[in-house]
């Protein structure tokens, strides 16, 4: 969707000029944002000279979100506002739409009512992480949930729940199952996690439900690879597959999803599994604004994660830099390798970038990134974990409670410390919570009552929904408080905003009471992009907003002389009518003689009921219940605007206006048919002349 600094005729976006810009508000923007104050300091500059961009002005400690879908810890304890983990800088909440290395600026938008913002800098630090995209499967997008984010989380453990209860009360056995079973996708850290966490909350909180048992449950974890947790070693990747399955965990190695729907997977292999619940812990693919700038100005890259060297500097560039996953970073003392798209990695990688911006600033040597890695942990459940420590490797209670002690220490903030360590403990001794929280959500479709008078919307404000008139009537008035269309009864309207963005046209005021109907754009813009007849049929209302501008331009071009003509001295008379008694069969036979893209649709008294278009009756024709004798009066017919033959052109016009047409037919005194004016007729029409 469009944005006002989209819109050339909109606001100006806010300009800020700054030293250092950060993009990214996981670990490695974080901690360079919470560097790169002290550092800058001492090259001699304030520390408000530089700026963190994040979509959300949360940090997110993703370690932990497995436990929050499982209900072991409470979602607002592995989140922190940026705000106060990089005191001392500023903070921007807003999406990055387009990054510029040649003007040296990062184009912002700041959300729907604003402008957005500009950021003119020195230093650019892209700390972008991975985006998700199912798109390779089908089905996958919109049937599976994702672990990205503690939004994530909360769904997927309300679903879980859900899940349950709707299980509970259903006696049918195969709808049972199938609502017991979750399929997880990915056997890496984020899947093999989460799945343990599924089974532990199963497990422990079937005994609520009578007549549900351990066996009812099921969780299948479907893997591409020969192991799960392969980057851990053969011996304990083999040794969590066994502790995992031992529990109940279906564990399918060298398997991979072919798609998705509402109630089934179906695996490569041909086997297809009942589930209601899946949840896809892989495709990561990279940020669009890091593939716009790898594309576009031919950043060295592999995949879109940029190529820097041992300094952290994009390659070919002075003043980027990149950490974190979007980055290829060389691994210290392995040649050829890179750093891995960890935590331990992203966190001291941003450490060191804005250790060497303020190090580049007071024109000093840069130091190399140098860090090879601790080693690696996971947690798989029922207080059990693996991990490989500086080449040892533990297994068991011993590796779960050294996971625990060690991300405890790297969650930022002590009073998030505090909060996990006590939901911890109480995770020992109490049973998990079982509520069912389930967000509430904007509806997608909602009523709308209006008032006579009351605005619904102003112009230039941003288009949210598409509306239809229930009762009532709402004017679409200009600039200068001018009526430019009515919406009656039936008709719809807010479509144009939003397929081209760049806010409304006019304001919309209803003219009594009126009653609405609202639809969400979230729901609408899909629906019109993917259908070729919405797309066909809102192409001639999108530029009814645009129609006053255009048709005032034709009336300029016009000879003032021919805009005060009476409508009958220079509209058209050769019409090709139908008439409602006629059939389908007679109605293409006048389709052969006479090809036009509208007829006039009269009754048997000659007199205008409405028009009927070319494509309409071939849409109505496609139906099943249709016969050639079906009667024209059956199909719904398309209204015109119409004026008298005695009309001023300038009034038939401004009727067009009104309606968002460019023809009009003309009638006489007793309403019947007797021609048609059109713009495209009038257009170099003089004086005594006669449109042909």
């Amino acid at each position: 969707m469009s944005h006002p600094q989209d819109n050339p005729t909109g606001p100006l976006p806010r300009r800020i000029k700054l030293e250092v810009a950060i993009l990214g508000g996981g670990f490695a923007g974080v901690y360079c944002g919470q560097k790169i104050a002290k550092t800058i300091r001492r090259a001699g500059l304030e520390s408000d000279q530089a700026i963190i961009v994040s979509d959300q002005n949360y940090m997110v400690f993703q370690p932990m979100l497995a436990e929050v879908a499982g209900a072991s810890i409470a979602p607002r304890h592995v989140v922190n506002p940026i705000r106060l983990l990089c005191r001392g800088i500023q903070v921007l909440r807003g999406k990055v739409l387009h990054i510029d290395p040649f003007k040296r600026e990062v184009r912002i938008d700041t959300g729907k009512f604003s402008a957005g913002v500009i950021l003119e800098y020195t230093h650019l630090v892209l700390g972008l992480g991975a985006e998700i995209d199912l798109s390779r499967v089908p089905g996958m997008p919109e049937h599976a949930f994702v672990m990205q984010n503690v939004g994530d989380a909360m769904i997927l453990r309300a679903t879980i729940i859900s899940r349950i209860e709707e299980a509970y009360a259903e006696k049918r056995e195969d709808v049972r199952k199938r609502l017991l079973t979750f399929v997880v996708v990915g056997g890496g850290y984020s899947g093999v996690e989460t799945a343990g966490e599924i089974l532990d909350l199963l497990h422990e909180s079937v005994r609520y439900y009578g007549g549900l048992s351990k066996d009812d449950m099921r969780v299948v974890l479907v893997h591409s690879r020969e192991r799960i947790l392969h980057t851990l070693g053969d011996s304990l990747g083999d040794y969590a597959a066994k502790k995992l399955r031992g529990r109940g965990l279906e564990i399918l190695l060298e398997e991979r999803v072919r798609a998705v729907t509402s109630t089934r997977v179906y695996l490569q292999s041909g086997g297809v599994i009942e589930t209601a619940c899946v949840i896809s812990t892989v495709g990561n693919a990279p940020n669009a604004a890091i593939r716009e700038l790898c594309d576009s100005f031919g950043m060295a890259h592999e995949w879109h994660r940029l190529h820097t060297d041992e300094f952290m500097r994009v390659k070919g560039q002075e003043n980027i830099w990149a950490a974190g996953d979007c980055a290829l970073i060389p691994l210290a003392e392995k040649p050829g390798e890179t750093c891995p798209q960890t935590a331990q990695f992203a966190m001291r990688q941003g450490v060191r970038v804005a250790e060497n911006i303020g190090l580049h600033l007071e024109k000093k040597p840069l130091k190399p990134f140098t860090f090879k890695g601790l080693g690696e942990l996971a947690s798989i459940g029922h207080q059990t974990a693996v991990a490989s420590i500086m080449g040892m490797k533990f297994s068991g209670f011993i590796a779960w409670f050294m996971w625990r002690s060690i991300y405890l220490s790297k969650l930022p903030g002590i009073d998030r410390k505090l909060r996990i360590m006590i939901d911890w403990t109480l995770d020992l001794f109490f049973p998990r919570d079982i509520n069912l929280l389930s967000p509430r959500y904007t509806k997608l479709l909602q009523q709308v009552h209006l008032e006579p008078d009351d605005i619904l919307f102003n112009r230039g404000e941003p288009a949210f929904s598409l509306y239809v008139v229930q009762s009532g009537e709402i004017e679409l008035r200009n600039e200068k408080g001018e009526v430019a269309r009515t919406i009656e009864e039936g008709d719809f309207f807010g479509e144009r905003a939003l397929v081209h963005g760049g806010g409304y046209l006019y304001d919309a005021v209803a003219r009594g009471r009126t009653e609405l109907v609202s639809l969400s754009g979230e729901v609408a813009l899909p629906f019109i992009q993917s259908s070729r007849r919405f797309r066909r049929v809102l192409s001639k209302t999108t530029a009814q907003g645009s129609a006053e501008g255009e048709i005032e331009a034709v009336m300029r071009k016009l000879d003032p002389a021919v805009l005060s003509r009476p409508v009958h001295e220079v509209m058209r008379t050769d019409l090709a009518t139908l008439k409602t008694t006629q059939t389908l069969t007679e109605a293409l036979n006048v389709f052969r003689e006479r090809r036009f893209s509208i007829y006039p649709l009269i009754d048997e008294e000659g007199k205008l009921t409405g028009a009927l278009a070319r494509e309409d009756v071939f849409d109505y024709l496609k139906r099943k219940d249709v016969a050639n004798d079906t009667p024209l009066s059956a199909i719904e017919s398309t209204n015109l605007p119409q004026c008298t033959g005695t009309c001023e052109v300038r009034e038939a016009l401004e009727k067009m206006i009104r309606c968002g047409r460019y023809k009009c037919f003309v009638t006489d005194a007793d309403e019947r048919l007797i021609g048609i004016i059109t713009v495209m007729d009038l257009i170099g029409t003089g004086v005594g002349e006669t449109p042909g």
